[in-house]
């Protein structure tokens, strides 16, 4: 019998990154499970760019940040770590490619026994142990820890290129950057440089691509804007000079 699990008082930690954009993410889950959430403070509503593995309250958790806002939620591609907690929000956005796996996603469980096939497999790819218990605490005592999976949802609207997320003083361009998955993609703010990139773009791991075509196709068109902050879906915190080098980086390694 596994030992229980503590309860912890706040399933997500946060930090203020700069005026009006908060990251989010969960510490008490496995190092690969990982994914930062990113909350936008807007004038008329707010944004808030992947939405973790649904396991805790992140619409509880932003609350206080949105003030009463409507919440524009999206998920940057199909993946569990990105759209697990997209089901609690009114407004659910993806790509139409990605739109199929973010209703019927690849369903993660909390021990290695009921992982769909081929995780354990994955996880090592990207140079980790698979752990034996996905969790190290609870988000609440009621929580099912032995039931839960990776919450399906429905979207609300599909985002193509082009499209543009309006906040009122603030406006993202959604640029489709398939190859990590089809429907992978960007979030352009060209009046500050601010590029959110989902999984199409990190650093310090692995970068992994469905389509490796595509996806050194989407990292030169990437390379090519003059950002300023750009915000992965792992990893920290990156700006432009960096950004360019492990493009770079990545480009030279692959022989692309």
């Amino acid at each position: 019998m596994r030992p229980e699990l503590p309860l912890v008082e706040r399933w997500f930690s946060a930090e203020q990154i700069e005026d009006g954009l908060t990251l989010l993410w969960e510490p008490h889950i496995a190092g690969f499970f990982v994914s930062n959430a990113w909350h936008v403070r807007g004038r008329d509503r707010d944004l808030l760019v992947d939405t973790a593995n649904g396991i805790g309250d992140l619409r509880g958790e932003i609350t206080p940040f949105a003030d009463g806002r409507q919440i524009l939620a999206v998920a940057t591609h199909e993946h569990f770590d990105h759209m697990g907690g997209l089901h609690a929000f009114d407004e659910r956005l993806c790509h139409p490619a990605d739109a199929a796996g973010v209703r019927d996603p690849y369903a993660v469980a909390s021990f290695p026994e009921d992982w769909p096939p081929g995780l354990a497999e994955e996880i090592r790819a990207y140079g980790y142990e698979p752990p034996g218990r996905l969790l190290a605490a609870v988000p609440s005592r009621t929580f099912d820890e032995a039931s839960w999976r990776t919450p399906p949802a429905e979207p609300t609207s599909l985002l193509e290129e082009g499209d543009v997320l309006d906040l009122g003083d603030r406006a993202f361009e959604i640029l489709h950057v398939p190859g990590h998955t089809a429907g992978s993609i960007a979030l352009w703010e060209a009046s500050s440089g601010t590029l959110f990139t989902g999984d199409a773009f990190y650093v310090d791991d692995a970068m992994m691509f469905e389509d490796l075509e595509a996806g050194v196709a989407s990292l030169r068109r990437m390379r090519d804007l003059p950002v300023r902050l750009v915000l992965g879906g792992h990893g920290p915190v990156v700006d432009g000079d960096r950004f360019r080098a492990a493009i770079d980086a990545e480009l030279a390694a692959r022989g692309a």
